[in-house]
């Protein structure tokens, strides 16, 4: 009897192994066998509840349901039959079911539904099933079904609302789901369709597949960014460390190339050390995709950039968009035309026409003859170029098809040689001249106005440029807009606007030819100028988050506006940039703006600048970088030119803090102490981090009793400034003066930077304070804690770059592993470790725990074991660490249960204690390091919990554990 083979209404059913490409390349042998039966397992089950299975994909299976709740069956089943194999199948499985419409051929399945069930498969996590809207409504009453809310999914353009099934002996509870937004890197979120290039796309994603560096070509306005971004959505998910856009327009200068490659993949710079090998470094061994946008104008700096990264990190892809090839060694060539014109109103280039012109004039279509000859004939008239079919279709807001046709004809027609091939960059040239004269004179002003910005700018600062109103130039930007010309980026509290890189050169080229250009940009550097120096002054307390965000995305404009003003010898407006610029940028960390203040030094001081003080400061911060000897020097500097009344410097105190960091980078702890003292004692904002770094320096010196004595009021006095970088730091430092005498303490101060540091997103400490709390959990804390925050510590000082960072926490990792049982993967890791022999002086120990799994494991297996992790470079062993990490999770979940009678957590039992002991919510507070509103909330919560269990176990839990006493009550 023939197989029946589901038509019509169909649901699909996707499944494949969580993060498979990255399993295969770490541990080829466990996989192997767990495949083979998880593909007899998933393929059986399929087909006994009526499933069709017409592809296998080696990790995974596409199937077909005649009905929703089949396929439903069916998935459940597999989840609980995996569950109940977690020692066979070691791996997860994630699977998604959508329903609809999909045109079956030779007992294939093709068509955008088919692709739908694979995207919703791709948002799902191993262990979870997912839902779309459609097959939702087929299941509704029968089974049970969360809402996950509306998610556009990678290469979907709609939204659609997620639903996943929750069933008896399957996990509920999963991170956020993997949509478009969730893609690890940078990639920015597209609003608008794409459209076309199918082949192009298929066949491109097969050559970044088989070659390291693939360039897309051809003349701007082509749509080479568009087909990259889109390319690298598509294929993130075979990239597990993320696809991450290098954006080179904004980037004037080609010594500023490097930086900008570090700045997008978020690594610091190390010491003198060329940037480019730093960076180069850093992502060796890791799995990622660099989209490298716009190199035509820095060719041989990206090429060389390009070139070095590949040539040092063999995981690494590169995705390049160009007018010229990169002519780099092994580049594999693209070469992007124009929309296809063939096919009348049903090509490419008339669809992308149709749609644009939709969003200017909601209800255009081709729907009388006229309309339809003159929309072809306009793409035809533009060689099919997107961006220009995107000019032309914005004008249908207020004119029609035909009268667009009739004013290019003539134009281009004159332009155009009938016996030539058409010169599509002129063709290009052309249509942006042609919008560019119908606008009014105040719209072409402001057009070229903002031709300055490098990666857009906002209304403040584009009224600023122009010196107008904003009202007027808002009316004036609506505009442009609405014709294409600028692009306007919506955020919840602010729009953002920018301009295609073919429109910005056109309008610079327009406003050097009258002269301009110079007055606009000394305009752009002298506002960016003056709002850095706000943007600081601003953010010494609750607004440091608003002001380092700033800093954040007006870099392109900080760099322009830098550079410009140094090529002008203007060093006040330099300096302003380049001072204030890295007092924000170093706490993001932003270390490229402290290079600015080291590199202005010699200028600015032969120039005699009034904020000298300021930039010698700020220059002071390369002690973060591995270049304290000279930082040290120039912060002390700082503060001799202080005292000096025609300068004008930070606060009081905070030149000298900041030498008594290179003093103590530079092993000088005595002077460290002596410094931080001297700031702790003044008054004002100085003292919230100087009674840290003071508690820092007794602590270090052994005078840990006179530390302990000054954690609350350091606590108190960086809470009282309410600056998030402080009350961090603050943090840190107090739990690493409790680490010494009380770990409890301090595991409650590293648990509240924990918190701190994600919830106000301070980058700079989120390695720093992980690492050192999951050290502690190690040893006298909780092992699934650390285990928890092992992950991001090893990813945040990976992703930096920052090597001493990244071996001290991992040659910390081994005895956590021996801690919950992993020996095998304890001795691969301490062999890894052993070939830094740094990390043997940073964590002691690891002699006696390389003789204890000795011990354990014998000591051929453990020889064994090591010398399969020395093998391993840092990169690897990183990559190797964290994916242990997921493992011993795993498992230890597994094994355990509630970890405390009541559900509560470790601090709501020292709150409780605290309550017990007849502590006052202030009392609390500042014995947990936390806010009095924040002791409070858990007070209430634990009212909640207690009396939502039955009292008379509860209470008898309280005495056991001596929460409360016969006496309290």
């Amino acid at each position: 009897m023939r197989e029946h083979v589901p038509a019509g209404t169909v649901t699909f059913l996707y499944s494949d192994l969580e993060d498979s490409p990255q399993q295969w390349d770490d541990s080829p042998s466990d996989i192997a066998p767990a495949l083979e039966i998880d593909d007899s397992l998933v393929r059986r089950t399929i087909e006994e509840h009526r499933g069709f299975v017409f592809a296998a994909r080696g990790e995974g299976f596409a199937a077909a349901f005649s009905t929703a709740g089949d396929a439903a069956d069916a998935a459940v089943d597999i989840q609980r039959k995996l569950e109940a194999e977690p020692d066979t199948v070691p791996y997860r499985v994630r699977i998604g079911l959508h329903t609809g419409e999909a045109t079956e051929r030779d007992r294939n399945y093709f068509g955008p539904e088919v692709n739908r069930a694979a995207r919703l498969m791709s948002a799902a996590h191993g262990g979870q099933i997912l839902v779309s809207d459609t097959t939702e409504a087929m299941l509704r009453n029968r089974i049970a079904l969360r809402p996950l809310g509306d998610h556009r999914l990678r290469g979907l353009s709609r939204r659609m609302a997620v639903f996943q099934i929750v069933a008896d002996g399957l996990p509920s509870e999963f991170p956020p789901l993997r949509a478009l937004g969730a893609v690890a890197g940078n990639l920015p979120q597209q609003l608008s369709s794409f459209v076309g290039r199918d082949r192009l796309m298929a066949d491109t994603a097969e050559l970044v597949r088989s070659n390291r560096l693939v360039t897309l070509s051809g003349v701007g306005g082509v749509g080479k960014t568009r087909l990259a971004i889109e390319l690298a959505v598509e294929l993130a998910d075979e990239f597990p460390d993320g696809v991450w856009l290098v954006e080179l327009a904004p980037v004037g200068d080609p010594t500023s190339v490097p930086a900008a490659f570090a700045t997008a993949l978020g690594i610091d710079p190390q010491g003198d050390v060329e940037l480019i090998d730093t960076i180069a470094d850093a992502v060796n061994g890791r799995r990622l995709l660099l989209v490298v946008d716009n190199c035509e104008h820095v060719l041989a700096a990206a090429g060389a950039a390009v070139q070095k990264v590949l040539g040092q990190a063999g995981s690494v892809k590169v995705l390049a968009t160009s007018r010229e090839y990169l002519w780099v060694s092994g580049e594999a060539l693209v070469s992007v035309s124009p929309l296809a014109l063939d096919g009348g109103v049903a090509s490419d280039a008339v669809t992308l026409f149709v749609e644009r012109a939709s969003a200017a004039r909601p209800g255009f279509g081709l729907y009388d003859p006229a309309t339809a000859t003159a929309v072809t004939e306009i793409c035809a008239t533009l060689d099919g170029l997107p961006l220009a079919i995107e000019l032309a279709a914005a004008r249908m807001a207020a004119m029609s098809a035909v009268e667009v046709r009739d004013r290019l004809g003539d134009r281009f027609r004159l332009l155009r040689g009938s016996d030539r091939q058409p010169d599509r960059q002129q063709t290009l040239h052309n249509a942006v001249g042609w919008s560019y004269d119908m606008l009014s004179d105040l719209e072409r002003e402001l057009l070229r106005n903002a031709s300055v910005f490098s990666g857009g700018f906002d209304l403040a600062a584009i009224a600023a440029v122009t010196d107008a109103g904003e009202l007027d130039v808002l009316e004036r930007l609506d505009s442009l807009v609405r014709k294409s010309l600028v692009r306007a980026e919506h955020a919840p509290t602010n729009t953002r606007y920018n301009t295609f890189e073919t429109i910005r050169q056109f309008a610079e080229q327009q406003l050097s030819e009258i002269g301009e250009l110079v007055r606009v940009r000394d305009r752009h550097a002298a506002y960016f100028a003056a709002e850095t120096v706000t943007r600081w002054e601003r953010g010494g307390g609750p607004g440091w988050r608003i002001a380092a965000d700033w800093v954040e995305i007006e870099l392109g404009n900080l760099r322009s506006a830098f550079r410009w003003s140094v090529d002008r010898g203007d060093m006040t407006v330099a300096t302003d940039i380049a001072a204030h610029g890295a007092l924000l940028g170093f706490s993001v960390p932003l270390f490229e703006t402290v290079g600015w203040a080291e590199e202005l030094l010699p200028a600015a001081s032969a120039a005699d600048v009034r904020r000298l003080p300021r930039l010698y400061t700020a220059a002071g911060y390369a002690c973060f970088v591995g270049r304290a000897p000279v930082a040290a020097a120039n912060a002390h500097r700082a503060t001799e030119l202080e005292s000096q009344t025609r300068y004008e410097a930070c606060e009081p105190g905070y030149a000298t803090f900041i030498e008594a960091l290179g003093e103590v980078y530079c092993g000088n702890l005595d002077r460290y102490v002596e410094l931080t003292g001297a700031v702790a004692a003044l008054p004002g904002p100085s003292r919230a981090y100087g009674i840290a770094a003071y508690v820092d320096g007794l602590q270090s010196a052994g005078r840990v009793d006179e530390a302990l004595d000054l954690t609350e009021d350091a606590i108190a006095a960086a809470r009282e400034l309410g600056n998030a970088y402080w009350i961090a730091y603050t943090l840190w430092i107090v739990g690493m003066a409790f680490a010494k005498v009380d770990s409890p303490r301090a595991l409650l101060a590293w648990d509240e930077g924990v918190e701190f540091v994600r919830a106000n997103r301070v980058k700079f400490f989120e390695g720093f304070i992980a690492r050192d709390a999951a050290r502690l959990h190690t040893s006298e804390g909780e092992p699934d804690t650390a285990l928890a925050l092992f992950g991001p510590a090893i990813e945040s000082f990976h992703k930096a770059g920052n090597v001493p960072q990244l071996v001290i926490t991992l040659a910390s990792v081994p005895a956590l592993f021996e801690r919950v049982d992993r020996l095998e993967a304890a001795a691969t890791l301490l062999g890894a470790i052993s070939r830094e022999p740094s990390s043997f002086h940073h964590v002691p120990g690891l002699v006696d725990l390389g003789a204890r799994l000795g011990e354990k494991l014998g000591d051929e297996k453990y020889l064994h074991f090591s010398q399969t992790g020395s093998a391993l470079d840092l990169n690897a062993a990183a990559s190797y660490a964290k994916h242990q990490i997921e493992l011993a999770r795993r498992a230890l979940q597994q094994r355990t249960t509630a970890a405390r009678p009541g559900g509560l957590t470790r601090r709501e039992v020292e709150v409780l204690r605290l309550v017990a002991d007849g502590r006052t919510t202030g009392e609390i507070a500042a014995r947990l390091f936390i806010s009095a509103k924040t002791a409070d909330s858990h007070i209430q919560h634990i009212y909640t919990k207690i009396h939502a269990t039955n009292r008379a176990t509860a209470t008898r839990w309280a005495f056991d554990h001596g929460v409360v006493t016969s006496t309290a009550g």
